[in-house]
């Protein structure tokens, strides 16, 4: 469930007089409401009082920068409302965005719509950095769902040159946030950890919404496998405390059942540690000496994965095992991060890779 299903925020008569006191003719652009709503209340507060001020703006402005925040912080509801209400303008651009917000929404809630074909096939009819950097953005989504990282270098430069012409202080800064969203998972993927460290660092320090920092929080820890056990727990335990008080329960379950059992037998610290995924428990099995009892579990896997073909060439010690999970890593999954698992255990058993 999203983070606005999972709490709703109830508001004092005085807080929704800031806001509503903000609408009308004269209204401040969406980047100062932001602003002066973080001099007086907390960060939740502040995001749902800034849903407010999106969904009964007048300016057309406003309107087009709403759905790029209410996008961009998870209110996929209040967006589809705010949506329905853009499409009816009579701004040419607002109408525009609209559309291009809609096709976005569909594909975040309901995967449906080939992201590749819509943006290969738009045509503009307004022309405006917004929508050009918008389209962009979508573009290389597309390529990353094909696990094709590297296409980001094609439209970096296109990128830098259209986001200079975004004059809009918030939609810069949201703007900003999916860069460095993409400039974190390319080079993550590239096992260049110390640079995506520092992308993921600005995200964190920029996003209100609370499912992206407990995925950030958790792919920060998770950089840090090979280095440092209390860095890694220490980025994980935060993300599961943001979790829980947000009441994201698929984060807690994923973090508990998954990334904690996995780091903990990576580093075999595995006192207490509990896990109902049959993976996590091979890898466990394995810390603790059962290697047979790993590999009876991964056995009956079918179509393996290539962290499960990397438990199982631990389980029963196959070098052919390690270099298949090592090659399927970057061949088929385009991750160089995740193959240094398999390819620490063939150098440590005096295998050369290229």
């Amino acid at each position: 469930m999203t983070q606005e299903e999972k709490k709703t925020h109830a508001f004092s008569s005085e807080q929704l007089e800031t806001v509503y006191s903000m609408i009308g003719s004269n209204e401040p652009a969406l980047f100062s409401v932001l602003q002066q709503l973080s001099k007086k209340y907390d960060e939740e507060t502040k995001l749902q009082l800034t849903k407010e001020f999106c969904l009964n703006c007048h300016s057309d402005e406003n309107s087009r920068v709403g759905m790029e925040f209410l996008y961009m912080n998870g209110l996929y509801s209040d967006l589809k409302t705010l949506i329905d209400k853009n499409a009816l303008s009579t701004n040419s651009l607002n109408k525009e965005l609209a559309d291009i917000y809609s096709f976005m929404l569909n594909r975040r809630v309901n995967k449906e719509g080939d992201i590749l074909k819509f943006t290969n096939e738009y045509l503009f009819n307004v022309q405006d950095s917004t929508i050009e950097c918008l389209i962009i953005f979508m573009k290389i989504y597309g390529y990353y769902e094909r696990l094709e990282y590297e296409m980001f270098e094609k439209y970096q430069e296109e990128l830098t040159e259209k986001l200079l012409n975004v004059d809009n202080t918030l939609l810069r800064i949201y703007f900003q946030i999916r860069e460095n969203e993409l400039l974190y998972i390319f080079h993550w993927k590239k096992n260049e950890v110390k640079i995506a460290r520092k992308y993921a660092l600005n995200i964190l320090e920029n996003t209100l919404n609370q499912e992206k920092k407990c995925d950030v929080l958790v792919d920060l820890g998770l950089t840090y496998i090979f280095e440092d056990y209390d860095k890694a727990m220490n980025y994980v335990e935060t993300a599961l405390e943001n979790a829980y008080s947000y009441n994201l329960t698929y984060y807690i379950k994923g973090i508990k059942n998954n990334v904690i059992p996995f780091i903990c037998a990576y580093f075999n610290k595995l006192e207490g540690i509990h896990t109902e995924d049959l993976e996590e428990r091979a890898h466990i099995l394995l810390k603790t000496g059962r290697k047979k009892e790993a590999a009876t579990l991964l056995n009956n896997l079918e179509n393996k994965s290539p962290f499960q073909e990397y438990f199982l060439g631990l389980a029963i010690d196959s070098v052919d095992l390690l270099n298949s999970s090592y090659n399927r890593f970057i061949k088929e999954q385009n991750d160089y991060f995740s193959a240094q698992f398999p390819k620490k255990e063939l150098e440590a058993r005096g295998v050369k890779l290229q």
